[in-house]
């Protein structure tokens, strides 16, 4: 038997059906020898992900499923095990189409998930694009202080715009410790506009709320899989293959408007009547990002 250390933080509005999904997942893995453990990170647990994994003195596990971004993005920790990390991505297909191509990091980081974060508000906002909301100063609700959704759309906005554009953002907007508080803030009238995920933004009527793409492409919020050498490659290719079963990646499809990476897998119903289309921050922008650099300004304005 083969033991498989993974660490898990994913899109936690479906994290209650994922811990069953995961159940039915390691009963089918120790029937191939495998013999998976999990732990879990995130909202509900004792910490974040990258919390832990910044500590020097935090085993590092074989394989790590993250929307957690910062565990891939800040480089003190991710030069903890990048050395270590199999060409996963290069063993498993992705989708060519929904953007899912942008989502790609390297021969490591497997994209596994995406969340789409669109316009929802008060009028039809169509050919509103995100950098030049930030750079005019309009109250844009969004959230996720605490986890990547928040970092993600300030480092967006810095790629395309730059960093006082970025200031400009954090200064003006009201960031909600978490994306369904923004969407609320939209939906009860607070906030004239919100840029929350998708699975919420489909409530708008047409009527009185609206929901559209933003003009330069809505920002994604993606989760990557990865495994290291403790391992072989081909555990961990069975391990990820079993993650991104046919069954599975329908439900976090249907249930939770997310982008789903693995090939032949449903299409997001959303981006695909609506022929929208993603933006997030590259990996070659990342590279030149310092993570001081950027949470001297996120954090002057955000308090984690």
């Amino acid at each position: 038997m083969t033991n498989v250390l993974l660490y898990w933080s994913n899109i936690c509005i479906l994290h209650r059906q994922e811990l069953r999904f995961l159940e039915t997942v390691k009963e089918s893995l120790k029937k191939q020898g495998i013999l998976l453990t999990v732990t879990c990170f995130g909202l509900g647990y004792a910490s974040h992900m990258s919390e832990e994994l910044k500590r020097p003195d935090v085993p590092l596990p074989d394989m790590i499923v993250s929307a957690d971004l910062e565990v891939f993005e800040d480089e003190r920790i991710f030069s903890r095990f990048f050395d270590s990390l199999l060409p996963l991505a290069t063993m498993l297909p992705v989708k060519e189409t929904e953007g899912v191509p942008l989502l790609r990091r390297g021969n490591c980081l497997l994209p596994y998930l995406a969340i789409p974060l669109v316009f929802y508000g008060e009028r039809p906002s169509k050919n509103l694009s995100l950098s030049e909301l930030a750079k005019s100063g309009f109250p844009l609700a969004f959230g996720g202080i605490n986890n990547s959704a928040a970092k993600s759309v300030v480092k967006t906005v810095w790629m395309h715009s730059g960093r006082d554009a970025a200031e400009r953002l954090l200064k003006n907007s009201i960031v909600t410790s978490m994306p369904i508080e923004a969407f609320n803030r939209a939906r009860l009238g607070k906030s004239p506009l919100a840029l929350v995920p998708s699975i919420y933004a489909r409530q708008a009527d047409g009527i009185s709320r609206f929901l559209s793409c933003p003009a330069d492409g809505a920002v994604a919020v993606p989760s990557y899989i990865c495994a290291r050498s403790t391992i072989s490659m081909d555990c961990a290719r069975t391990v990820a293959a079993a993650l991104r079963s046919p069954e599975i990646s329908q439900f976090y499809v249907e249930n939770g408007s997310l982008i789903c990476c693995a090939l032949d897998s449903p299409a997001e119903p959303w981006m695909k009547t609506s022929k929208g289309f993603l933006q997030l921050p590259s990996l070659e922008f990342l590279q030149t990002l310092p993570s001081e650099e950027f949470y001297a300004l996120y954090e002057r304005y955000l308090s984690p």
